[in-house]
């Protein structure tokens, strides 16, 4: 009986033994497929790093290629594609590009076609939110949000907010006093939402250092923003626009100006200087920087790669890569 009672014990032992050593095996092989699953993930993201920064040379050197060599078919497009190669920047440059066995999805965006929330005045703002809302009061109150968000004081503008507004109203992201890093970053401003959001980020960039727009590429609401655009001087560029005419100088803007209004007094000609100059300090013929964003879609990373990279445009001439981040 004794020897039956041991035997029993013994097997039952044996038995949570081999349990033990099965959730001990189990437990070893779950790490290893995290671990393999880890290294996997770093490998992937090695990989989408390196195909998009091939990418992007290539990129770059076609852009640097097209600028040097003008294209000398015929046409009203390709005329204009002659005059300036980056006209269309952002559908011509915006195009997969292979790099071994790995496609790197490119986005090429115009900033001149866009305006640097980080460097537009307050009456520039409002006069963007006003054309896009069509909601001046809101405008208003957005934009002196955004110049309070931005500025370095504490001082709240009447329509605005600083941090006390903010904790008043329950919101968690306080003004930071400096510029924005991104558009996405403007839902946390007083009174912003995602509707109004996505309405203006199409107008608005947070990066190149140039302030002027490209009167040749900028949408209307856009326009609208430069000091000393009016109803028909914005007409008469879009009308430019639409024959399928580069603009060549901001005169020539001035001159159809004139001739779509005949029989204006003699007053006329000071006028349209103190227009030309106010269009001037922040509208130009041509744009100086290209944002490219590039990224691989289909990886077995969480979080795939993104490369952001600014290019300009160096004497009309040649490309220069002036920054990247990933």
């Amino acid at each position: 009986m004794r020897s039956r009672e041991r035997r029993g014990v013994a097997l039952l032992a044996a038995l949570w033994l081999v349990v033990v050593i099965a959730s001990v095996a189990l437990q070893f092989s779950l790490v290893a497929r995290e671990r393999t699953l880890i290294g996997l993930a770093a490998s992937e993201r090695t990989r989408d790093r390196a195909a998009s920064s091939g990418a992007l040379a290539t990129v770059v050197a076609r852009m640097d290629n097209d600028l040097r060599l003008r294209a000398t078919t015929q046409g009203n497009a390709a005329a204009l594609r002659s005059s300036d190669p980056w006209i269309g920047a952002d559908s011509i440059y915006s195009a997969p590009v292979t790099v071994g066995a790995v496609t790197v999805e490119v986005v090429a965006t115009d900033l001149g076609a866009r305006l640097n929330v980080n460097r537009m005045s307050e009456s520039e703002l409002r006069t963007l939110f006003g054309f896009v809302l069509r909601d001046y009061r809101l405008a208003d109150q957005l934009a002196q949000s955004i110049a309070d968000w931005i500025d370095a004081d504490d001082l709240a503008r009447v329509a605005g907010g600083e941090s006390d507004q903010y904790i008043a109203d329950g919101l968690l992201v306080l003004p930071t006093n400096s510029a924005f890093r991104e558009i996405e970053d403007l839902i946390y401003v007083r009174g912003m939402t995602a509707d109004i959001l996505a309405a203006v980020k199409p107008y608005l960039t947070t990066l190149g250092f140039s302030t002027r727009i490209n009167v040749n590429t900028a949408p209307e609401a856009v326009l609208r923003t430069v000091p000393g655009m009016t109803d028909v001087v914005v007409a008469n560029i879009l009308a430019m626009r639409s024959a399928g005419r580069r603009i060549e100088s901001l005169a020539s803007v001035s001159a159809a100006v004139q001739r779509s209004q005949p029989g204006r007094g003699g007053a006329g000609g000071a006028t349209d200087d103190r227009v030309q100059q106010q269009l001037a300090s922040r509208a130009g013929v041509d744009s100086r920087d290209l944002q490219l964003t590039l990224f691989v879609r289909d990886s077995l990373s969480a979080q795939p790669a993104r490369l952001i990279a600014l290019v300009q445009r160096v004497n009309n001439n040649s490309v220069a890569l002036v920054w990247q981040q990933w």
